[in-house]
């Protein structure tokens, strides 16, 4: 953890460290992080795309289906997910405009960090959908 982490990080960190171990919150974690995200897409454009993959690793680890994948990187997703569905994080998400930079820099700086592993999730995830493809042609 040499990267300069961003207020409130720590704090989420220790957070996700706790929750991890408790599938039902995780799960319910995953569940409010995809409702806020639908709900506040356009401000969370910017880091769309790597947030749902935040989320679709974080699912594919709780239901042990990828598990090939340093507690570190479980870890900093799960904890920037905690502090986008908490609205009272160090930036509050009422304030007008700027609620979700703090939100916004918190994911930016995760998958800085965790960049080469959100990159094998995606390799692990599109060999899965090609297997499961060729399964449903051979059925075909």
């Amino acid at each position: 953890m040499d990267e300069k982490q961003p207020k409130g990080f720590k704090r989420a960190a220790k957070k996700a460290n706790e929750l991890l171990g408790n599938q039902e919150k995780l799960n319910s974690l995953i569940k409010s992080a995809k409702e806020k995200s639908k709900k506040k897409k356009k401000q969370l454009e910017s880091v769309w795309n790597e947030l749902q993959t935040l989320l679709r690793l974080l699912k594919a680890y709780r239901k042990k289906d990828y598990r090939e994948i340093p507690w570190r990187t479980i870890l900093y997703a799960t904890a920037a997910i905690i502090y986008l569905v908490n609205p009272l994080d160090f930036i509050p998400d009422f304030i007008p405009i700027t609620g979700l930079l703090d939100d916004v820099s918190v994911i930016t700086f995760v998958i800085a960090s965790i960049k080469s592993d959100l990159d094998k999730f995606k390799i692990w995830e599109e060999g899965k959908l090609n297997n499961e493809d060729e399964q449903d042609t051979a059925r075909d």
